[in-house]
């Protein structure tokens, strides 16, 4: 399917964007405003051919992987197809544990099952799914209907009532935000963006900070970024993860954030379409030019896909140069 990069960058009304730190409403600093281009348009070539990598040297890389990520978040919402989720339930394990929101009584009853697989009957497929009750008599199997299933609102991790208000209101955000925004992105089952990095401090940056919309929508940047628990236990369009972690690191088809030299690392362990590297201008040092020497010996042009409209410029305080790989090459070999 064919991406109009410049479509989907100028969907984001950049202008009408504010932040609100405690009760100070501030304009979007120009480093941020970058830093959230930069993460829609790595996001958007997830989507392309080849693969790409973009390091990004900073006086302070506090903060600069959120804001990459809200940039992905926005890119992601633009981008979505909610076929895409069909897609994705198909391909679920045997196992998996899935939630949904059940209509009862006019209110929505959340349920909990295991899926068994799709199943086809009379000509259209059907994703199985026993379901979880406090009493066993009452457990039995649901069938959920490629043209209906979306409408449960089916996730992979589950959804408390704060949670799911939580997310109504990012999602008012995004759409506000966005032009021609499909509604549902963030509810969709599948993860769009992995930042690798030290979760607690990430996490404590955040603490207080909200995005707005032309001065009257908002929602905390956590909640638009819509962050799952390291467990996966609770929904969520965003993964924190340690660098410390074992194996592969991320998804194939999205984006991934290294935060800092020990998420840099692990950039072998990547199989993301589009990768960001976050460094402070210190911590740039031999060790890390040697890495980046490594996947630069196997770099392409052709798979950096720029926009027509051409590549903002970073502020003079911030250093970046993107280059493309091969789709075969993981880790530099």
């Amino acid at each position: 399917m064919f991406k109009d990069v410049d479509e989907i960058l100028v969907a984001l009304k950049r202008d009408e964007l504010t932040l609100l730190t405690g009760s100070k409403l501030i304009s979007v600093p120009r480093w941020v405003d970058w830093l959230v281009w930069l993460g829609q348009w790595m996001r958007i070539q997830a989507e392309l051919e080849g693969r790409r990598i973009a390091v990004v040297r900073l006086p302070s890389r506090r903060l600069a992987a959120a804001f990459t990520a809200i940039g992905s978040a926005f890119a992601s919402a633009r981008l979505y197809d909610d076929s895409l989720d069909w897609e994705t339930m198909q391909g679920l394990t045997p196992g998996t544990r899935v939630f949904w929101r059940d209509p009862s009584s006019g209110k929505s009853k959340r349920r909990s099952g295991t899926v068994v697989g799709v199943r086809q009957i009379a000509d259209d497929d059907f994703l199985e799914v026993v379901m979880e009750t406090q009493q066993s008599a009452q457990r039995g199997t649901r069938l959920f209907a490629k043209s209906a299933a979306l409408s449960y609102g089916i996730t992979l991790g589950s959804l408390s009532a704060a949670v799911d208000e939580r997310l109504a209101c990012a999602e008012r955000v995004i759409r506000a935000a966005l032009t021609e925004a499909g509604q549902g992105w963030i509810r969709s089952p599948a993860i769009d963006c992995s930042v690798i990095t030290e979760r607690t401090s990430f996490l404590s940056d955040l603490e207080g900070l909200t995005i707005s919309v032309a001065g009257t929508v908002q929602a905390s940047c956590a909640d638009v970024l819509a962050i799952t628990d390291p467990g996966g236990r609770s929904h969520g369009k965003t993964r924190v993860a340690p660098a410390r972690s074992d194996g592969v690191i991320d998804d194939y088809g999205s984006i991934t954030i290294l935060d800092g030299p020990a998420a840099a690392l692990r950039m072998s362990d990547s199989i993301a379409r589009s990768v960001v590297v976050l460094l402070d201008q210190a911590e740039y040092d031999d060790e890390m030019e040697q890495l980046f020497q490594t996947f630069l010996g196997y770099a392409v042009d052709e798979y950096v896909h720029t926009p027509a409209s051409g590549v903002i410029r970073p502020p003079e305080s911030v250093e970046a140069f993107i280059f493309g790989l091969p789709m075969q090459s993981q880790s530099g070999t």
